[in-house]
C-alpha cells in the first residue's frame, strides 16, 4: 500500500511510519521537519491545502496525525493546524481512497471521570484550545469524509523519546515544579507508543475490510490502568530522578491551574485548569470492542514500557 503519513516527525507518527515500512508499504511522510524514519519525506505544512494534495498524489491512503499539541496554544494557531489542517487532510484523502484520523480522548472530556468508558461523542467545547479544536476536527471528519475512515483516540501515548508526556514530567521534576492532585490516586490508562502505532496500522487495514470499524471513533489504550502516582514515579525512576512527588488537593490544583493558565507567559504554563481536572479524575476505558473490531491487542504493559524507558535514558 502507498501511504501518506502526516506528522511523521512526532513520536507516534514516526512509529507508525516505521511500522508501515517494516511490513513493506511505500510510505511518504509530510511534516515541517525531517521525520528520520527512512520514509520519503515531503516537507510542508498541513495549513497548505495545495502542498498536502501534492504530497498525497498517487497514494492509496492518508494517516493524519499532524496536530498542534501544547498546554496553552493560541486559539488561531490551534484552529489553523488542527481544524483547517484536518479539512485539508480530508481533501487529500478523497483523492486517495482511505483515511485514518488520529484524534484524542480529550475531545469527550466532560470534567468527570471516565470509568470503563467507550468513545463518547466529541463534544468538548471548553477553554483548552487543543482539545476543543481536536473535537471540532473529529466531528468534521465523521461528518464530511467521503472515503472509508477510521478515527482513533490513543490515550496518553508515551515511550522513549517522548517530548510531550514524558518530557514534561521529567522537566517539571527537575525544576521542582511537579505536583499531583490528591496524591495521584486517579486510575489512568496509558498507551505505549509501539502499541499505539500498531493500533493505527490496524485501523488503516480495517478501512478496507470492516464496515463496523469505519465511520466511528475508537479509544485505544494499553488496557493496563495504574494510579497516576505509580506511573509518574516509574517515569522518574527510569530517568534517574527522585520518585518522590508532592501532592496538592485537587480543588487547589484546579484554582492554581486556572490562574497559571491565564497569567503565565508563553504556551507552556506549569499547569492549566484543564490539566489539573484531568489529572484529578480516573480515565480508563473498556477495550473489548476496540480490540475485537480492530483485530489488535496491546503487547507492551506499563512495567515493560518503563523498563524500555529506563534503558533508553541509560544511553543519554
Amino acid at each position: 500500500m502507498k501511504v501518506l503519513v502526516t506528522g511523521g516527525s512526532s513520536l507516534l507518527g514516526g512509529a507508525v511510519a516505521r511500522r508501515l515500512l517494516a511490513r513493506g508499504d511505500d510510505v511518504t511522510c509530510f511534516q515541517r521537519r525531517p521525520s528520520l524514519t527512512g520514509a520519503h519525506d515531503v516537507l510542508g505544512d498541513v495549513r497548505s491545502a495545495s502542498a498536502l494534495l501534492a504530497a498525497a498524489d498517487g497514494r492509496d491512503a492518508v494517516v493524519h496525525l499532524a496536530a498542534l499539541v501544547a498546554p496553552r496554544p493560541a486559539w488561531a494557531d490551534a484552529y489553523a493546524v488542527n481544524v483547517v489542517g484536518t479539512e485539508h487532510a480530508l481533501g487529500a484523502a478523497a483523492t486517495c481512497g482511505r483515511l485514518v484520523h488520529v484524534s484524542s480522548p480529550s475531545v469527550a472530556f466532560d470534567d468527570g471521570p471516565a470509568i470503563g468508558a467507550g468513545a463518547g461523542p466529541a463534544r468538548y467545547a471548553g477553554s483548552d484550545a487543543y482539545s476543543h479544536t481536536k473535537a471540532l476536527a473529529e466531528r468534521l471528519v465523521l461528518q464530511q469524509s467521503t472515503v472509508p475512515t477510521v478515527v482513533l483516540r490513543p490515550h496518553l501515548v508515551w515511550g522513549p523519546g517522548d517530548t510531550q508526556l514524558i518530557g514534561r514530567i521529567v522537566d517539571r521534576a527537575r525544576r521542582g515544579r511537579l505536583a499531583l492532585p490528591d496524591h495521584g490516586r486517579a486510575l489512568v490508562d496509558t498507551t505505549y507508543v509501539d502499541d499505539a502505532a500498531a493500533a493505527v496500522v490496524a485501523g488503516l487495514d480495517r478501512t478496507g475490510d470492516s464496515d463496523e470499524a469505519v465511520g466511528r471513533a475508537w479509544v485505544v489504550t494499553g488496557a493496563d490502568p495504574r494510579p497516576l502516582a505509580e506511573l509518574v514515579e516509574g517515569i522518574l525512576r527510569s530517568a534517574g530522578l527522585d520518585p518522590a512527588v508532592r501532592s496538592v488537593p485537587a480543588p487547589l490544583a484546579a484554582v492554581a491551574g486556572r490562574l497559571l493558565g491565564r497569567m503565565w507567559p508563553g504556551d507552556e504554563p506549569p499547569l492549566t485548569h484543564f490539566a489539573a481536572r484531568q489529572l484529578s479524575v480516573a480515565h480508563w476505558f473498556d477495550q473489548r470492542d476496540t480490540q475485537r473490531v480492530l483485530r489488535w491487542r496491546p503487547e507492551v504493559g506499563v512495567d515493560e514500557g518503563l523498563t524500555r524507558l529506563a534503558s533508553w535514558y541509560a544511553t543519554r
